[in-house]
């Protein structure tokens, strides 16, 4: 355990607010991601503080982690912030990260339910990166196609073009859209 990494990466989440990224910057520039800062990073995201989850989850995107380089719990972990109630940061942070994921069986209904319900949502790229996260999941369980069909077909008619544009990134990924 690198106990001034440890210390350095607590300060950083401490010490972001919500807004200003520069305390997570700081610690990105200052440090590099191994297996060991991916799990305190993972296990702050699971935290019950909304702010925690944002600044674990923005440092888990800025420094590239892909699935890959997660265990299957800490997949799952990530994946929860979906379906339980959490801020809309490490919502988007996980949404994002989405592709690289790997959605366990267990967690696929529940999730697809909660991706459905927040590509109904006010929040403009919670809708749009909601429906890219329920296209993702279908990719790896079918079961759950024709369910993004309906939803990339609602979204389509978003008002938001920025919504409309996720959707489009989005068909083109897959060739069973």
């Amino acid at each position: 355990m690198n106990a001034g990494r440890s210390d350095a990466l607590a300060q950083a989440l401490g010490d972001f607010d919500g807004k200003s990224t520069g305390p997570l910057e700081r610690f990105a520039a200052a440090w590099s991601v191994d297996a060991e800062l991916v799990a305190e990073l993972c296990e702050f995201a699971a935290s019950a503080d909304g702010n925690l989850q944002a600044a674990a989850t923005w440092l888990l995107k800025r420094f590239g982690v892909t699935g890959a380089q997660l265990s299957p719990g800490q997949c799952e972990t990530l994946l929860r912030l979906l379906v339980q109630e959490t801020g809309w940061l490490p919502r988007l942070h996980t949404l994002q990260m989405m592709d690289t994921l790997t959605v366990p069986a267990a967690l696929a209904a529940p999730l697809m339910a909660a991706l459905a319900a927040q590509a109904a949502g006010a929040n403009t790229f919670i809708r749009a990166w909601s429906v890219h996260g329920a296209a993702v999941l279908a990719d790896q369980h079918p079961a759950y196609r024709s369910r993004v069909v309906d939803l990339l077909a609602a979204a389509e008619r978003d008002e938001a073009a920025s919504v409309r544009a996720r959707i489009r990134r989005t068909r083109q990924a897959y060739d069973w859209l």
